[in-house]
């Protein structure tokens, strides 16, 4: 997490203060903890299948805190468990954007493209 004021990376010490500017930075941790903690539900409910809950509780993770590559990744792998392949996509890109070498998001575009290629391929046997 960066400080709003002067952008340096934020790391947990005895204060919620920014350690260069000083910046009361409490406000901005407590919506972090709260993105977290819906992103920790919707783990939970992705693991017994609920789909749709989990994807409206990590919907609220990323309006809270959309700068974090796990919460996007997850968006991509809920919405490609219900089907939507194409904001599937949209989610694993925008994970890749903010952490290039995501392993999630990387290995799910991976997957898909591969499967889309071999149905072009297949397409073009006439099968």
């Amino acid at each position: 997490m960066k400080c709003p004021v002067c952008r340096a990376t934020y790391r947990p010490h005895e204060t919620s203060s920014c350690q260069r500017c000083k910046t009361d930075l409490s406000s901005l941790i407590q919506i972090h903890d709260r993105a977290v903690w819906h992103y920790r539900q919707a783990l939970q409910l992705f693991t017994t299948g609920d789909y749709l809950a989990a994807q409206a509780q990590n919907d609220r993770a990323i309006v809270l805190h959309s700068n974090n590559a796990d919460f996007h990744a997850l968006a991509g792998q809920l919405r490609a468990l219900q089907g939507d392949f194409q904001q599937a996509i949209v989610a694993w890109k925008q994970a890749q954007q903010l952490e290039p070498l995501h392993p999630v998001a990387s290995k799910c575009l991976q997957i898909l493209t591969r499967i889309g290629n071999s149905e072009q391929g297949a397409g073009s046997r006439g099968v």
